[in-house]
């Protein structure tokens, strides 16, 4: 009986894990920063997010002073609490002179209603200098 009982609790469990989705959908601000080396060390940050199960896609938003870029992302969610994401491309953006923006990738974690994590990336010409992400939901999209 205690083994049928073990059996019913495991399924149990692994049923409730499954419908236990990290939820990533909404609107993220913070900063990304860029280690020593790049055109600044710091930049607000804002990620748009809708998701479908495991996948995530949407916008991202990167500012600083008066220069601006929009880019198409597209994600994961990986271990119930981990985000893998790529932007895809460049929809908007400030020209700024013998530089291009970053199309970065990288690997966020979520806990309660932040994400923080690592990025790199690259341009036509080179990869990018790769920083931190920090950010906090300020909108829910149910």
């Amino acid at each position: 009986m205690k083994f049928i009982y073990l059996i019913g609790l495991s399924w149990l469990l692994s049923v409730v894990n499954v419908h236990a989705q990290a939820d990533f959908s909404g609107l993220w601000k913070g900063d990304i920063t860029q280690n020593d080396g790049g055109y600044k060390t710091s930049y607000n940050f804002e990620l748009f997010l809708y998701q479908d199960g495991k996948r995530v896609w949407g916008r991202s938003y990167v500012t600083a002073d008066t220069l601006h870029a929009e880019m198409e992302i597209e994600g994961v969610i990986y271990n119930n609490e981990y985000l893998k994401f790529e932007e895809q491309r460049i929809v908007t953006y400030t020209i700024i002179p013998e530089l291009e923006w970053c199309i970065k990738k990288g690997h966020l974690i979520l806990k309660g209603n932040k994400i923080s994590g690592i990025w790199e990336g690259n341009t036509s010409f080179s990869d990018c200098i790769p920083g931190r992400i920090e950010m906090k939901r300020t909108v829910i999209i149910p």
